[in-house]
């Protein structure tokens, strides 16, 4: 019965996960002080919705992704760093959530935020701008790698990505590094657009490429997928040098999961029946290097490769056509403007020449030019005459 007890449970991340620890206890897997500290933590919902004290926003989607990602880190003495604090009330809530962290920093570049003072000694906040070089050293001078990054700064696409170009190398094998408030990458204002305008969301999207290069990537130096991004906000990013086991994407948040330091993949087999293909002679090969060989990778990976070099060679010239596309149209709207001005100087000039015609024929039309004519006649010989 206890077998069944999960499977048949809603899809609750914290109740599903506790039921398992009491399925575990059962068979004698866990220890029943683990289910029953694990059953007492609240979800981080729960703890924001009854937090005092310093102020701090999220939307209502953050709070299940958080609990699905960061539940394993609950009973762990880990660090943590948060890019943007505004008001400081997340970094007291991320020492509720995780009561046996060690380090919780904050940075923001608020020069407010140096007058906020924290009760729990754990947490530390750094004023300034996180991209640059002395805040960077001051961060990771007592605490050089983290098991959580949260960006939650200026959602500025440049700053998103510089900031994961920093600090993604700073996260320990296994940490998580997460990115709020997406939403931005689609809105101008923030440096945002579409992905043909290397917005964030353009440059996570090619990103989720990097857990599956092994199957694509071949090991040639001269090639780097996220080479235009590297170029456009001048980073030193290279997805060659990236480990990464997991991208997830939800509403207006990405969470990446660094890869675990010698994991290596492989195809496994079971059962002993293949009715539609015979798999049989494969057994013998279930968890090796071989098996993974039989669907020939490495022969693959240089078309996969040529392909993928070829759309982000195409992605600069397709920005650059769309630069100059705008320009031409910025210039012909002003064109059309100093037309459009031209237009209404002509309109009033033949306008003001007609008002003067007008006047004219009034004048002719009048009874005193009609009876000073022969006056006019006259004088007009005298003229004559003198010549």
């Amino acid at each position: 019965m206890l077998n069944n007890v999960s499977a048949g449970a809603p899809n609750i991340p914290e109740l599903n996960s506790g039921l398992q620890l009491i399925v575990e206890m059962y068979r004698g897997n866990a220890s029943r002080k683990k289910a029953k500290t694990f059953m007492a933590l609240p979800t981080l919902r729960k703890i924001f919705d009854e937090h005092k004290r310093f102020g701090s926003d999220k939307w209502t989607s953050y709070f299940e992704t958080y609990d699905n990602h960061f539940n394993r880190y609950r009973d762990k003495a880990i660090t943590l760093l948060e890019i943007g604090i505004q008001n400081g009330g997340s970094l007291e809530i991320w020492g509720k959530y995780f009561p046996k962290a060690t380090r919780i920093l904050g940075c923001d570049i608020e020069e407010k935020c140096r007058d906020l003072t924290f009760e729990d000694p754990r947490i530390e906040v750094f004023v300034g701008d996180a991209n640059s070089p002395s805040i960077y050293d001051s961060l990771i001078k007592d605490t050089p790698s983290f098991d959580i990054i949260v960006d939650d700064g200026s959602h500025i696409v440049e700053d998103i990505i510089r900031s994961f170009a920093m600090y993604f190398p700073k996260l320990k094998p296994g940490g998580v590094y997460v990115i709020e408030d997406l939403h931005t990458s689609y809105w101008p204002q923030w440096g945002g657009g579409t992905d043909l305008t290397l917005s964030s969301m353009g440059f996570l999207k090619l990103l989720a490429d990097v857990p599956n290069k092994e199957f694509w990537r071949d090991g040639r130096p001269d090639f780097n997928l996220l080479e235009p991004f590297a170029k456009r906000y001048n980073v030193d990013i290279d997805d060659a040098d990236l480990n990464i086991d997991e991208i997830s994407f939800s509403n207006s948040v990405c969470v990446i999961r660094k890869g675990e330091d010698g994991f290596e993949n492989r195809r496994h087999i079971t059962g002993t029946e293949f009715r539609v293909q015979d798999c049989n002679w494969l057994l013998p090969l279930s968890g090796t290097r071989e098996l993974v060989e039989q669907l020939n990778v490495s022969g693959r990976r240089p078309e996969s490769t040529d392909m993928q070099r070829e759309f982000v060679t195409v992605l600069p010239e397709v920005l650059k056509n769309r630069a100059e596309l705008a320009n031409l149209r910025e210039q012909l709207a002003a064109s059309q403007h100093h037309a459009e001005n031209l237009q209404q100087a002509l309109e009033r000039k033949e306008q003001a020449l007609a008002n003067v015609e007008s006047r004219l024929s009034a004048v002719y039309a009048s009874t005193s030019w009609r009876m000073t004519k022969p006056i006019r006649a006259g004088v007009a010989l005298l003229r004559g005459g003198k010549r």
